[in-house]
């Protein structure tokens, strides 16, 4: 027989067991959840970041699956290849949903679906026009564009044969430029299905197999709640930093800030602002395929415009910072003379727009026509002591022109005009030579009166005779 006493912790012991039974259900459903993250926009290296975090991040949480939903006109290869490898490569169902309804999945979008476990589209969307181009959105040049075309090719083919997808629409998108609305491409074998919204994919997908870099998984979605990955602070940031036309401007008043800053020293400000506006423009840069030749006219061109600030007047340093600007825009992302690493269409939104550099071009020649005219009109600007004017009471210096009672005194290094500190200046005159000190400064006057001991500043401890009369 169990002694009363015993019954007391049995019963506690059994209320906690029952509730980790109710417990531990709800965790795996927890656990198996559906993984969302929204894809919209120009595909490059900052968004194949976000999708290669989301599906690590979905992974560790024990997600049943990942879906992308997709509204893309492009983007850069490199980009749109890492993107696919992190999806082929990925233990976790992915599929790629190209959602709403006028959304579009062009060029490397194309290639980002066909890589997906599962590929979906809402009706009224489109996929395809996957013919390789430069970054400025012209047709590679023929010699190049054989490579390009096979390198493309094959590119599509490993996909097709990854997922088990008919290569024809593919190949056709990319040699002829094809484009598909999302009956066409569910009637070819581009897309495995049709649906209006997320729960319309779900509910179809359920108890499905999707294949993974771990074989082929069943996705049990019914009941899975949704859970989006949002991105992070700093993949938030980097998205709006990476612009060429942002980051062109931040390197434009970042320099010019600076260069007010050593043209003034002691400003602060301009520094400040000069140095923040470097660092991020140089942060937008690194999230883009830049022309470092531009990177480097753009420093030129600052240099130039020091030149003209130190020598303002000659024009031709402003005019040759103007030029070197617009070069450097030019050059900078997306432009001629870029190193090649080919696009796909979109990719005109890798080039600093004529506009931004039209107000660029126009606030330089305003800046080069403001320094002449100033140059050419302005009176020079009156010589300032370096030293500061509280420093100087106590000092001695040398009358180097008669003081009766203003003249001229010598001290450290430099002539200052000077003036008796008597109460009666029509009896009183120091003569060249004599050693005075300062008892006050007025504006740029020195208030003076006669050395006690007449002591040479210029060699301590010897003494100074006064001149004759």
């Amino acid at each position: 027989m169990i002694h009363h006493r015993l019954l007391t912790p049995i019963r506690r012991l059994a209320v906690v067991a029952a509730l980790l039974t109710l417990l531990i259900p709800a965790a795996h459903a927890q656990s198996s959840a559906v993984m969302t993250l929204d894809l919209d926009g120009f595909i490059d290296p900052n968004s194949a970041r976000y999708v290669a975090r989301a599906i690590d991040e979905s992974t560790e949480a024990d997600a049943v699956l990942l879906v992308i939903q997709l509204n893309t006109p492009g983007g850069l290869a490199q980009s749109a290849r890492e993107m696919v490898s992190v999806i082929l490569e990925s233990p976790l169902p992915v599929a790629v949903f190209v959602t709403p309804r006028g959304a579009q999945a062009a060029s490397a979008g194309m290639f980002v679906m066909a890589a997906a476990g599962v590929a979906a589209m809402s009706p009224g969307t489109n996929v395809g026009a996957a013919s390789p181009i430069d970054a400025t959105g012209q047709d590679v040049p023929e010699t190049l564009a054989s490579k390009v075309l096979e390198d493309t090719r094959a590119f599509a083919r490993s996909i097709a044969d990854a997922r088990g997808r008919d290569l024809a629409p593919l190949e056709a998108a990319i040699t002829d430029a094809r484009s598909y609305s999302a009956t066409e491409a569910l009637e070819l074998g581009l897309a495995d299905v049709l649906a209006d919204d997320l729960p319309d994919l779900l509910s179809q997908i359920d108890g499905t197999s999707v294949p993974t870099a771990a074989g082929d998984t069943q996705v049990n979605v019914a009941d899975s709640p949704v859970q989006p990955v949002d991105r992070t602070l700093l993949e938030t940031f980097l998205s709006v930093v990476a612009s060429p036309n942002l980051a062109f401007i931040l390197l434009t008043v970042g320099g010019i800030a600076l260069l007010i800053e050593l043209a003034n020293p002691g400003l602060v400000v301009p520094g400040v602002t000069g140095a923040i506006a470097l660092g991020l423009g140089f942060v937008g840069l690194g999230q883009l395929p830049v022309n470092w030749l531009g990177v480097a006219l753009l420093l030129i061109a600052l240099g130039l415009l020091f030149l003209e600030f130190q020598e303002p007047g000659a024009g031709v340093y402003g005019a040759g910072a103007g030029v070197s600007f617009i070069v450097a825009a030019i050059l900078l992302a997306g432009g001629a003379l870029r190193p090649v690493e080919l696009d796909f269409p979109g990719a005109e939104t890798f080039t600093v727009s004529v506009w931004v550099l039209a107000a660029v071009g126009a606030i330089l020649a305003a800046i080069t026509a403001t320094l002449i005219v100033m140059a050419k009109t302005g009176k020079p600007a009156p010589y300032r002591s370096p030293f500061d004017r509280t420093a100087l009471v106590g000092r001695r210096g040398i009358v180097t022109r008669r003081l009766a009672p203003e003249g001229e005194v010598q001290m450290l290094g430099e002539f200052w005009h000077a003036r008796l500190a008597t109460e009666d200046d029509s009896e009183t005159a120091i003569e060249e030579g004599y050693a005075v000190e300062v008892t006050a400064v007025d504006g740029t006057t020195l208030m003076v009166r006669p050395a006690d001991d007449q002591s040479n500043p210029d060699q301590p401890g010897a003494t100074q005779p006064p001149p004759s009369a």
